[in-house]
């Protein structure tokens, strides 16, 4: 996956993001309203694909490559988000598994695939030793090895999207389509990598996941700020985890540091939720928040009690399985999403290989 590295630098600091939502990300919409994209048909609804928590096993490989992708490379969609988890969390970190993600982005061209990495395929490696140490695998040589095979090579998009991408901040990207602003953030499960450090030492890990998670908050903050600016339709947010799956005793304790502990003992997104509220408020406009991770295909507003009134959440399609009760939970599918700004909810979504539509 081949992600362009903007030429606007966007800091950490965030008068500095300000100053560039202000003076720089509006570029995205060609310093005005619309965009490239606006030319033919205003306020018309459309439809983009988002790929998450699939295949995670042989079954899943058959639905997704014979039902899944070919309607995705047939459906017209401007581009496909990937919100993580190209493989099962119960299965090795292997190059045979990341071999199969750069062939999907293959066969998936000329249509742009959005990534941002899900916990699989790098915080959970750690679950597996090392053939070369005997040890653990290193999560974070992990998400460096993700750099290196999706991050470092600019994205083959159009032009019109004016991709950009977050320095230094691999999976934190945005561009723009139909007056829309889009932006993918590096937000994962497992704690945000914060929970189960097994292959690394957690007292280097901690300081990690803060700066991600300081990325994050900006890149979204930068985001809402130049919508606002634009006068964009409506701003979508996408990530892998999903962030009010927290115990309710835990609920607004914020995490310091990592640890090697798998347990939760406290709440690993409190100051992302409270940013992704602001950014919704801020913005005024439709909000959207996609994620995966967890298996309910949900649509509604209900976002851990840090709702909006105009943010709208997304358990996308794909985690699923069967308990050992025998109970099947979640949908083996990836979501087409629908955008229609001249609907009182303007966002809709429903599984690309099933019909089936997100409970709302």
């Amino acid at each position: 996956m081949r992600f362009m590295t903007t030429a606007s630098e966007l800091g950490g600091d965030m008068q500095r993001l300000r100053n560039v939502a202000a003076a720089g990300l509006i570029a995205l919409a060609g310093g005005c309203a619309s965009s490239p994209n606006d030319d033919v048909v205003q306020d018309a609804p459309f439809s983009f694909a988002v790929i998450g928590d699939i295949p995670y096993n042989d079954d899943d490989r058959e639905v997704f490559d014979n039902t899944i992708v070919p309607a995705i490379q047939t459906g017209g969609y401007p581009f496909v988000i990937h919100v993580g988890d190209y493989k099962s969390g119960g299965a090795p970190c292997t190059a045979q598994e990341d071999d199969a993600q750069i062939a999907l982005i293959e066969k998936l061209a000329p249509i742009p695939v959005f990534y941002t990495p899900g916990d699989n395929e790098w915080t959970d490696c750690d679950r597996f030793v090392d053939p070369a140490t005997g040890k653990p695998q290193s999560e974070l040589q992990r998400l460096v090895r993700l750099k290196e095979l999706f991050f470092e090579e600019p994205l083959d998009a159009p032009e019109a999207m004016s991709v950009m991408m977050q320095p230094d901040a691999p999976g934190n990207v945005m561009w723009r389509y139909d007056g829309v602003l889009f932006l993918t953030v590096h937000v994962v499960g497992t704690g945000n990598g914060r929970r189960a450090v097994a292959g690394d030492n957690p007292d280097e890990a901690g300081p990690l996941a803060d700066a991600r998670e300081r990325d994050a908050i900006n890149w979204i903050t930068a985001a809402s700020i130049a919508a606002k600016q634009q006068n964009a339709k409506a701003l979508v947010i996408a990530m892998h985890a999903d962030m009010s799956d927290v115990k309710p005793e835990n609920l607004g304790v914020p995490c310091n540091g990592a640890v090697a502990s798998l347990d939760e003992t406290c709440d690993a997104f409190v100051l992302l939720r409270k940013a992704l509220r602001k950014a919704a408020e801020k913005f005024g406009g439709p909000t959207l928040l996609i994620h995966g991770d967890t298996a309910p295909f949900t649509l509604g507003q209900s976002f851990a009690g840090e709702e909006a009134a105009n943010l709208w959440v997304l358990n996308a399609a794909g985690d699923h399985g069967v308990t050992r009760e025998g109970f099947h939970y979640g949908v083996q599918d990836s979501t087409r999403v629908i955008f229609d700004p001249s609907a009182s909810n303007p966002f809709d979504a429903w599984g690309i290989a099933t019909g089936q539509r997100a409970k709302q």
